[in-house]
């Protein structure tokens, strides 16, 4: 009986050991690290935890990806500005805006683009076509006054000031994300306003 005991303890020890791997790796992906490293899985072997610790401790500082469409973002970011020299970086997974002016960082924010599932942001690359520097944003539900706004998808998807946020950057946007356009502090929305023009490139991957 203590034996069968036992035997059922480790088993929910080792599932929830699992579990605990996988919801903390996120879109960490284990193989795809393996087959991309083979100078990682010559040290640690191929053990999925250990690689996601590898990755955590070493790997971001070490500009390694964590899955394919990291990549795949990171090559389609390149191309995208390989002949550009200022643009605005949108990353939706790191809920970050940076500016790049010839290569340097001239501005980075945290950010809250739209709701996971229901108000994406669209990714793609884009250009600001419109900048005020005051307007009132309207919807269905919202009517709502912004100091700063750079709108770049006509369809009324832009970067502005939002001042009933509190805090910006994190999972907000999982769960209280925009509408679809990308909120930033009013300090930072006043800085970019004054540092992009009509014509500058947004990429939103």
């Amino acid at each position: 009986m203590k034996r069968i005991i036992l035997t059922i303890s480790m088993c929910v020890l080792l599932f929830s050991m699992i579990g605990s791997v996988s919801e903390a790796a996120g879109t960490f992906d284990a193989a795809y690290y393996a087959r991309r490293y083979p100078d990682v899985v010559a040290e640690l072997g191929t053990d999925p935890k250990a690689l996601y610790d590898h990755y955590m401790t070493f790997g971001i500082n070490e500009h390694r990806f964590q899955n394919a469409q990291e990549e795949a973002d990171a090559l389609a970011v390149s191309n995208a500005t390989q002949n550009v020299t200022k643009y605005v970086d949108i990353d939706i997974a790191n809920q970050t805006l940076t500016l790049y002016d010839n290569g340097e960082i001239r501005l980075q924010t945290a950010c809250v683009t739209g709701t996971s599932g229901r108000n994406d942001t669209p990714v793609g690359t884009y250009s600001i076509d419109y900048k005020c520097p005051g307007k009132y944003l309207t919807g269905r539900t919202w009517k709502c006054w912004v100091d700063r706004w750079m709108r770049f998808i006509s369809k009324g998807i832009g970067i502005h000031d939002a001042t009933w946020r509190a805090s910006f950057g994190g999972e907000i946007y999982k769960k209280n994300g925009s509408h679809g356009c990308v909120n930033i502090s009013h300090s930072a929305a006043m800085q970019l306003y004054d540092m992009v023009e009509v014509g500058t490139v947004v990429i939103v991957h």
